[in-house]
């Protein structure tokens, strides 16, 4: 093994890699071939530290969410793919007033507060999917996501009606830096999409 490869591997443990690992396997398609290396990364510490590691080592990586827009290649990837399980969802504020009977955000059933908005803080590695059921647990309009797949990351940079439900976006740079900035900076050039806020109403 390349040693630069086993600098990361001997940084996260063996267990948490698989060598030669088919990427048909991970794909919507069920099309792609062997990726030298795979790591799933199921937090945003994780997924930051090895993104470092492989620009500090010059290996080549390449990072994906669900899979569900991507076609691999029947030759393969000759350097480390990713995949972004980052999954944490929070509230971090809710907007509202007093009523007598209140719902939402805070927990079904809590009285006296009425939710009317509230702001999301959701990982890039969380799918659309499971952004909805916990929408729908805490009462919150999910119609406008309905209709997308894949993973929170993946659908901000390629849909620009999501761009414009987010309050801001987290970001990981090229210079190994976490940066919060608006929808309108985000490129794919530039940046890893880390977490996402978005503004959301509850359901009527």
């Amino acid at each position: 093994m390349d040693n630069r490869y086993k600098l990361i591997v001997d940084s996260f443990g063996k267990e948490r890699f698989k060598f030669n690992e088919s990427l048909k396997n991970y794909t919507a398609l069920n099309i792609g071939g062997l990726a030298k290396l795979f790591f799933i990364a199921f937090t945003v510490k994780e997924l930051t530290k090895i993104i470092s590691m492989c620009r500090q080592l010059n290996l080549p990586l390449f990072l994906f969410g669900t899979g569900s827009k991507m076609i691999i290649s029947d030759k393969g990837f000759a350097g480390l793919v990713i995949k972004n399980r980052t999954k944490d969802i929070h509230t971090i504020s809710v907007k509202g007033k007093v009523t007598k009977f209140g719902r939402g955000v805070l927990g079904r059933g809590v009285l006296g507060i009425g939710v009317e908005e509230a702001l999301i803080e959701v990982e890039s590695g969380v799918s659309i999917n499971k952004f909805i059921e916990f929408l729908d647990s805490q009462e919150l309009e999910t119609s406008d996501f309905a209709e997308f797949k894949g993973s929170i990351g993946g659908n901000l940079f390629l849909n620009k009606f999501l761009q414009m439900r987010v309050k801001s976006i987290k970001v990981y740079t090229l210079e190994d830096e976490v940066e919060e900035i608006r929808s309108e900076e985000l490129s794919l050039k530039k940046h890893i999409i880390l977490s996402a806020v978005f503004k959301m109403k509850a359901k009527t």
